[in-house]
């Protein structure tokens, strides 16, 4: 036999089984993404919205009220649906300080009996002018 002629060519590139594999991580990463991605969309939605009333505490009338009113008017802007300003827990710290705190889990299905679950926490102080 010659050095020239193999008897077991070398075999080059990915088998079909490797290929499967691979679609199947790629499907299941794919579907994590898809499913839990839109949880942390609306946890910094909420998170921001929560940070631009304690920005803008001059437009806030009334303590508790005014600042679950405001966030409220914020929800409805950005179009969240899952919250409303009753969620956000308001705590008065001192004279004209309040911690707004936002602490839930969210809960998706991802298939057949494994489910995601998502814990959020965030907090901010404001300082109400008055």
């Amino acid at each position: 036999m010659s050095s020239k002629t193999r008897r077991f060519p070398a075999q080059r590139g990915m088998g079909m089984l490797g290929f499967i594999v691979i679609i199947a991580l790629v499907a299941f990463f794919a579907t994590i993404v898809l499913k839990v991605g839109p949880l942390y969309l609306d946890y910094w939605t909420l998170r921001t919205i929560m940070e631009e009333v304690k920005a803008n505490p001059q437009q806030i009338q009334g303590g508790p009220r005014g600042i679950t009113s405001a966030i409220d008017k914020r929800l409805n802007i950005n179009s969240v649906y899952g919250k409303k300003g009753s969620d956000f827990k308001v705590k008065k710290v001192d004279g004209r300080t309040y911690r707004v705190t936002l602490d839930y889990e969210e809960r998706v299905h991802l298939f057949f009996n494994v489910d995601a679950v998502a814990a959020f926490k965030h907090e901010v102080e404001i300082t109400l002018r008055q």
